[in-house]
């Protein structure tokens, strides 16, 4: 009986010794590989105009504009916002009809990412 009790209380002590004492999380980093049509956040912009065509309804997803920023780099695709502001580099609204491909424009950007602002820097 005396050894009956024994292993019992050993079969229920041997759990808590062999028991983890402390947890450890492990995290796995992923990537993501960037499109070639990318949307910058960035406060500001500058570049050339590649394309841009206003006045158009575009259905999906909206109206956008290229502008590459240097003679090197890849042309980027900017979403235009519901309210675009068109505007000489002194603030005075101009038509987006004279925007055209050449033309050195500043982006401003919205908190969604799209452009809220085009100022014109240089005309071609």
């Amino acid at each position: 009986m005396r050894r009956t009790i024994i292993v019992l209380a050993c079969a229920m002590i041997a759990p808590l010794a062999f028991a983890q004492t402390r947890t450890t999380k492990t995290q796995q980093a992923t990537t993501t590989e960037p499109a070639t049509t990318e949307m910058t956040t960035s406060p500001n912009a500058v570049g050339t105009v590649v394309s841009f065509t206003p006045g158009e309804k575009v259905v999906v997803p909206s109206s956008s504009i290229v502008v590459q920023s240097s003679p090197d780099a890849k042309p980027m695709t900017y979403v235009l916002g519901r309210k675009v502001r068109y505007v000489d580099k002194d603030g005075r609204a101009i038509n987006p009809s004279l925007i055209r491909g050449g033309t050195r424009v500043q982006l401003e950007f919205d908190r969604a990412g799209a452009v809220k602002r085009v100022v014109v820097v240089e005309r071609e």
